[in-house]
């Protein structure tokens, strides 16, 4: 976890020297603002995991409103008083940890956390940050404040999932089947085709991050012909695009530069084998010659989908322009505990 913290004055270069020796398993920069550079600053580290602002409210207010996108990729952003008295989660307090690492912070500096999202102060359960924990990819986060304030009324929330989930349910929670798709409050599926049938907009969708996919390609492809190939794939298999939990492929392709490019755009980790690697997995693959007298492995979007993946392929290679697509699925083990 990135954490990128900026203070304003010597105490507050202390508190951070502090914040950074007791999270050991966060990688923190510390900046002093330089004059007129907040915005600067703000700006380049938006894309940390989370940003800590040791000063005034005000102050971080203003820098990072410019930036504020969605609640479901604006990072953390905490405020820390100069003294150290108060920590206050400012941005993405659940889906993006604040609340959390403000509440940590707090434990370090001997402050006081100062949690304001209505779940939290009334002790009701949050289905976005329980989605988080669960890796389950919120589609439409506008309806989150929907289900909130249902369980906040004490009024009951329907779930649909595709998967199986254990744990005990939490209060006014419920898993059944109603006639209707459209009567749920919450349905939690990867299948386009379920997700098309539905007509109520007011339903959260939840998509389990469980697909791998494989790419194999000749050298210097773009990346749109990447794109295409993959989301061509996805589509076939009725998988939404939010599904596809990672990318993976031979080390010879580590470097290149469409499937980067493509990783990059829908913030995916792009993992590489090496042919051994490859070649150690049991299994029934595709196999072609030519390919391995390239690589010296005989098929590698199949082979590492499963490296990736440690699940089974749901579909074989799809070649076309020069690229190899194939998917695997690790089914999602949820619960609510």
């Amino acid at each position: 976890m990135k954490v990128s913290t900026i203070a304003f004055t010597e105490n507050g270069m202390e508190i951070a020297g502090r914040l950074a020796d007791s999270f050991e398993d966060c990688e923190f920069e510390i900046s002093r603002c330089a004059r007129g550079g907040l915005s600067q600053w703000t700006e380049e580290h938006f894309t940390s995991d989370a940003i800590v602002f040791i000063g005034a409210m005000g102050i971080a207010v203003r820098a990072i409103a410019p930036f504020v996108k969605t609640k479901t990729k604006d990072p953390a952003v905490i405020v820390v008083d100069e003294l150290g008295h108060f920590s206050i989660p400012v941005l993405s307090g659940h889906i993006g940890g604040a609340n959390e690492l403000a509440v940590k912070i707090a434990d370090v500096l001997g402050a006081v956390p100062v949690i304001t999202t209505a779940t939290d102060i009334n002790n009701v359960f949050a289905i976005d940050t329980w989605a988080k924990g669960e890796n389950l990819r919120i589609l439409n986060p506008e309806c989150i404040k929907l289900v909130s304030s249902k369980l906040l009324k004490g009024k009951t929330v329907h779930v649909k999932s595709s998967y199986s989930i254990g744990g005990k349910l939490p209060e006014n929670i419920q898993i059944n089947d109603l006639k209707d798709l459209n009567d749920y409050d919450v349905i939690i599926t990867h299948n386009n085709e379920d997700i098309e049938k539905i007509n109520n907009k007011n339903i959260l969708l939840l998509v389990p991050a469980i697909i791998t996919a494989g790419i194999g390609c000749r050298r210097g492809i773009g990346f749109e012909i990447i794109e295409k190939s993959v989301l061509n794939a996805l589509n076939k298999e009725n998988c939404h695009i939010l599904s596809l939990k990672a990318i993976a492929s031979i080390d010879k392709k580590a470097n290149e530069k469409g499937i980067l490019e493509f990783a990059g755009k829908y913030g995916l980790p792009f993992n590489t084998y090496s042919a051994e690697e490859l070649n150690s997995l049991e299994g029934d693959f595709t196999k072609s010659d030519f390919v391995k007298s390239v690589v010296s492995v005989d098929n590698v979007c199949e082979r590492s989908a499963i490296a990736e993946s440690k699940g089974e392929l749901i579909r074989r290679k799809d070649a076309g322009n020069g690229v190899t697509v194939a998917l695997a699925i690790n089914e999602p083990v949820i619960s609510w505990e």
